[in-house]
């Protein structure tokens, strides 16, 4: 079928830039709100300390940043804090002590000067700072006892520093210090000036690394993995106390109506994203499918359709997800439209469903390509059992999409055998579902499919029956046209099966009044004989008006009726008009009386058909037909109709008409042929 014709009804709307923005606007707002509805989150109002009166789950795969945080703090308290050795430290204190007592050396050797003016030295460049008793217990002892502090000093330092001092422990050491000195076995004032010295000089040689400490308290919580809350997992129980952890939870996922803006902020992200898809929708129908585009009737099916399944994947999802038809739209969209915008309708609805089943990897992966394997099976069917073979091809989709999915995330059993199930089924139902809406869009918006034209060449249809039983002439006759035509449209590139079905039913006015029409009347007696030229005339003509009244009555397509009513053109009844100028004066007799009041064809089928028809009439009416007969015939009545203006409007090229004539010829001289005369013949010869 010519899919750049496919989608344009009789009562098409115009093609103006404001019905099809309606269209479009409606499309979105009415997909906006099944998902608001559908796929956003419900939210509650609750505050620590509540009492929950229902039962909130997870609605997604979450990680509990809250309870990871306290992990991670527990883990990062438990890295004891790290300290380096400064080994400068002892080294120093022991030249400091060195150089003190070295300066108390000196002084002690200097007789001729005084103890003030020794004293006086010692304060002004002390390496250690003591008091004026301390000096001169120091200056007056003997060297042995001097040498002794010194020592016990330096012994003492080294002994703390070496265990390592920090200076959380400075006051303590100092303490053990002054308890050292008080135990030594001499007593003497100078182990007081000996603790003085070592309390005054001791500092701390460990000091905190802050640096390496962070790195080790970073790399502890490193260790900690993130604490995930799987979907499904119970937040708040009915009945349980609301604590502030179950609020930062709620809050995580969207569930908490707080003053936050967070209905906002859904309403605009799930508006933002259905925006972008709507726009590269759009973008692609009016860059490759302009058919579609420049027909607001099909823009509006295709929103229709798109709704329609949409709303029942809905109510179906309770169920299953994989029980939902989607790909039903991208089969009806196929058949009715356009493989191409099928597609890309494909694929909008698998980026929807996203939002209704939380991005269902499995789910959207079978829908995307049982969608575009189930349009590609659909698009050159010419019979419904098509549409089953492709809901199969679904079904399989989803089993293998479903089983690859529960291999990879090592889903259990018992929920993979169901939703293996469900995918078979959701094939099934969407190959059910497409069968069933067909006839609905079919008969609402005036389209032709192949199935529905197999359909109406039945023979059992009741007015090719009604044709066969009440006017049998007209029935073969209009066999005979089918064969013609659907012969020729095959050759210039037509809708052959619509010239067929068209060519079946271009007749059936005469079902009112068939034997005034020769090729049902029985015996030699003609009815015209017997009325007048004028409404002989009146009575053939009718036969369309009373075709096209016939058609409508019994609901054929547009498409058929716009056949029947213009396959006779507005052609001159050329018979009855020189019979009644014969019976009176030429200008006695109006032509317009004798003429169709007909549209001339206005699309190639038309045209095929009016010719087709004329030429097996003519044909017929040779007594011994050859072919070059049947050919000069055709040609005679190819010529009549082209002086007669009839062919003006309609699409077929001259190379169409020459190869119409070559089809007529060919079909014709197999019906037609020379007859072998058998002997029992030639014996009664």
């Amino acid at each position: 079928m010519d899919k750049q014709k496919k989608l344009k009804p009789v009562n098409a709307w115009t093609n103006n830039n404001l019905t099809k923005a309606s269209v479009l606007i409606s499309m979105f707002l009415i997909i906006y709100i099944v998902l608001i509805i559908t796929a956003a989150p419900k939210q509650y109002i609750l505050n620590i300390g509540d009492i929950a009166d229902i039962d909130i789950d997870a609605p997604a795969n979450m990680v509990d940043k809250a309870a990871t945080e306290i992990k991670r703090k527990e883990a990062e308290n438990m890295v004891q804090p790290i300290y380096r050795v400064d080994l400068t430290v002892q080294i120093e204190l022991e030249k400091q002590i060195n150089m003190f007592f070295n300066q108390l050396e000196e002084q002690r050797s200097l007789e001729e000067l005084s103890i003030e003016q020794k004293l006086e030295s010692l304060e002004n460049s002390p390496a250690i700072v003591l008091d004026k008793e301390a000096y001169i217990l120091l200056l007056n002892c003997s060297q042995q006892d001097l040498l002794q502090v010194k020592e016990n000093v330096k012994y003492l330092i080294n002994q703390i520093l070496n265990e390592r001092l920090s200076e959380m422990q400075l006051e303590s050491k100092k303490e053990e210090i002054a308890d050292f000195f008080s135990k030594l076995p001499k007593r003497s004032k100078l182990n007081d000036v000996g603790s003085k010295i070592a309390m005054t000089i001791i500092k701390p040689n460990l000091f905190y690394d802050e640096t390496e400490t962070n790195l080790r308290k970073s790399e502890a919580r490193a260790d900690i993995d993130e604490i995930l809350i799987k979907k499904g997992t119970r937040i708040i129980s009915k009945g349980q106390e609301v604590n502030s952890q179950q609020i930062q939870l709620l809050k995580a996922y969207g569930l908490l109506k707080d003053e936050s803006g967070n209905d906002l902020r859904i309403i605009l992200s799930y508006g933002a994203l259905i925006m972008v898809s709507m726009i590269i929708f759009c973008l692609y129908v009016w860059r490759f499918c302009p058919n579609v585009w420049t027909s607001n009737s099909a823009l509006l099916l295709t929103s229709i359709i798109i709704v329609i399944i949409l709303l029942i994947a809905v109510g179906t999802k309770h169920i299953s997800f994989y029980i939902m038809p989607i790909p039903a739209c991208a089969f009806i969209i196929t058949i009715l439209a356009d493989t191409r915008i099928a597609i890309i309708v494909n694929v909008l609805m698998t980026i929807i469903v996203g939002f209704v089943t939380d991005f269902n990897n499995a789910l959207m992966i079978s829908i995307l390509l049982g969608g575009i394997l189930g349009s590609i099976i659909v698009s050159k069917t010419h019979h419904r059992s098509m549409v089953i073979y492709a809901g199969l091809a679904v079904a399989f989709i989803n089993a293998l999409s479903i089983f690859s999915f529960g291999l990879i995330n090592n889903i259990e059993t018992k929920s993979f055998i169901y939703d293996v199930s469900y995918g078979i089924v959701g094939g099934i139902f969407t190959s059910v579902l497409t069968i069933g809406l067909l006839p609905f869009f079919e008969s609402v918006f005036d389209i032709i499919t192949p199935m529905k034209l197999l359909e109406l060449s039945n023979p059992n249809q009741p007015l090719l029956r009604r044709l066969l039983i009440e006017a049998p002439g007209t029935y073969y006759h209009s066999i005979l046209v089918g064969n013609l035509s659907e012969a020729a449209a095959e050759e210039v590139g037509a809708n052959a099966l619509l010239c067929r079905v068209g060519s079946y039913y271009h007749d059936i006015g005469k079902l009112k009044r068939p034997y005034f029409f020769k090729e049902n009347q029985l015996t030699q007696e003609n009815l015209h004989d017997k009325i007048s030229p004028s409404l002989s005339a009146s009575i053939i003509i009718s036969h369309v008006k009373d075709g096209i009244e016939t058609a409508k009555k019994y609901k054929l397509p547009s498409k058929v009726i716009d056949i029947i009513g213009q396959h006779h053109g507005n052609t001159l009844v050329a018979y009855f008009y020189h019979k009644a100028i014969a019976s009176q004066s030429e200008d006695a007799v109006e032509e317009d009386k004798f003429r169709y009041p007909s549209l001339k064809p206005q699309s190639k089928e038309a045209a095929i058909v009016m010719l087709a028809d004329s030429a097996e009439a003519y044909i017929r009416s040779l007594s011994e037909p050859t072919k070059d007969g049947v050919e000069k015939g055709v040609r005679k009545i190819l010529f009549e109709k082209i002086n007669d203006n009839q062919l003006s409007e309609c699409n077929l090229t001259l190379k169409d008409m020459e190869s119409v004539v070559q089809a007529f010829v060919k079909v014709l001289a197999g019906i037609f042929h020379e007859r072998i005369e058998y002997p029992e013949n030639l014996k009664e010869d």
